[in-house]
């Protein structure tokens, strides 16, 4: 059983193409549903970030990633729970692969200046903001 003091550790992947960023709507019936945020999810006991990040992006989008390296740590206190996000960038393995939604989610190709214009989940925020200006 999770310790209730110790933050739900979570994966997100920085997937680029061509100058663009993936994001994705969160599921209808989830936690913060229709915000958009960086794809990824929760990791299993004992999963390390690269299988986890492999795994979620597999079940949620139907394609395969290798996970490069991470770049941005952040923890956040949402009503009832704290989430520690780690952000890798990441990159599709077989560009051929067609994104295939598997939770009902929307996603989009979104270039860096883009990404303030969609209304993000509150613990990717702070993270958007850094790339913008870190420009990686």
């Amino acid at each position: 059983m999770k310790n209730p003091s110790q933050p739900i550790h979570v994966c997100a992947a920085v997937i680029r193409n061509n100058g663009r960023i993936l994001l994705c709507t969160r599921p209808d019936g989830k936690h913060l549903e229709g915000l958009w945020e960086f794809p990824g999810g929760k990791a299993d006991p004992g999963e390390s970030d690269e299988q986890c990040l492999k795994r979620e992006i597999r079940e949620e989008l139907s394609i395969d990633i290798i996970v490069l390296d991470l770049i941005f740590r952040i923890e956040h206190s949402y009503p009832g729970k704290d989430v520690e996000i780690v952000f890798y960038r990441a990159m599709q393995t077989d560009m051929a692969q067609q994104i295939n939604v598997t939770e009902g989610q929307e996603f989009r190709w979104i270039e860096l200046s883009g990404m303030k214009k969609l209304d993000l989940v509150p613990a990717d925020a702070p993270f958007a903001d850094w790339l913008l200006s870190a420009q990686l």
